[in-house]
């Protein structure tokens, strides 16, 4: 079996510290599958402590035949994103993404008007100008493209990705080795524009049926572990720390979550600022998940600060 990539290298401790919770926020998903395969995700959501809204609208079609995935994704902030992938192509366990966005009203109004008013006294030549300016500011919206590769086998996972950027491409990749439950893994970000690493990070972990083991080193500055144990068919914790070295500061968490029936399941979390987070999951009907959390401020109840979040997630 190939070992997972960098980034999920401790995805069970990550899952149950941040899946089921989410603070001032209310959220609603919904997912559907035509007959034809076309995949749909709409998903809005409401901050209420920046009283910011936002959503988005995803449509997927996988061509399994040719290995090929198309992904499309447009946002409220009007970030339009195209995604295409090919797996398995040109080689067993090989994977080929390019990722294209777009924003297409990036600060064009502002600068357009701004030029009105400074040429709207010159004349033929000052309409001309304000013609070239114009389809110039059209040519700088903000666009962003990415070339991002994977390839897996049983004891070797390894990413390249490269984000073109306008002051110079800029590298990022990683490689996890793993044998007998061990895994070992360096991932690295270089900016070609300031002929530098700035990341360079490094983790190794060990996973058995019933529980997880991992370390990691960032940037030579901060040093973390974690432990996950699941316990029961129903039980299952997971242990944080962390030391930053510029700070001297140490930070831990503690998180647990148990399976009430097939459809309930409570969660809980705390670090050591005791902050406590409740998160309470209920399937209604197949399709329908509610999702109710809280995160209280444990050192003065009666100060206030407390958040709470709502999520519905339909599913057809």
């Amino acid at each position: 079996m190939a070992p997972p990539k960098f980034g999920d290298m401790n995805r069970q401790v990550t899952d149950i510290f941040n899946k089921g919770y989410f603070f001032n926020l209310f959220k609603l998903d919904l997912k559907s599958k035509t007959q034809n395969g076309v995949m749909f995700n709409v998903s809005g959501e409401h901050n209420t402590e920046t009283a910011r809204t936002f959503g988005s609208l995803e449509t997927k079609y996988v061509v399994k035949e040719y290995g090929l995935t198309f992904l499309e994704k447009w946002n409220t902030e009007n970030v339009l994103k195209c995604e295409i992938t090919a797996d398995d192509q040109l080689a067993q366990g090989f994977k080929l993404t390019f990722d294209a966005s777009m924003v297409p009203n990036t600060g064009i109004q502002c600068r357009f008007n701004t030029r009105i008013k400074r040429f709207r006294l010159s004349g033929v030549y000052g309409s001309r100008l304000l013609k070239m300016r114009s389809q110039n500011d059209v040519q700088r919206w903000k666009k962003t493209a990415a070339l991002r590769s994977a390839f897996q086998a049983d004891k070797v996972h390894v990413e390249t990705n490269i984000d073109f950027d306008t002051a110079g491409p800029i590298l990022n990749g990683s490689v996890v080795l793993g044998h007998m439950g061990w895994l070992a893994g360096y991932n690295y970000v270089y900016s070609t524009a300031k002929a530098a690493l700035t990341k360079n990070n490094f983790a190794v972990g060990y996973k058995a049926k019933d529980f997880t083991l991992y370390a990691n080193m960032n940037d030579g500055n901060e040093v973390g572990g974690s432990v996950y144990q699941r316990i029961n068919d129903r039980l299952e914790t997971g242990l944080q720390l962390a030391w930053t070295a510029t700070s001297s500061q140490t930070r831990f968490a503690l998180a647990s979550k148990y399976q009430l029936d097939s459809q309930t399941a409570v969660a809980a979390k705390v670090n050591n600022i005791c902050q406590l987070g409740l998160s309470f999951q209920q399937i209604l009907r197949p399709g329908v998940k509610l999702t109710l959390s809280a995160l209280f401020e444990a050192r003065n109840m009666n100060a206030g600060g407390h958040k709470v979040g709502l999520g519905l997630d339909l599913e057809a």
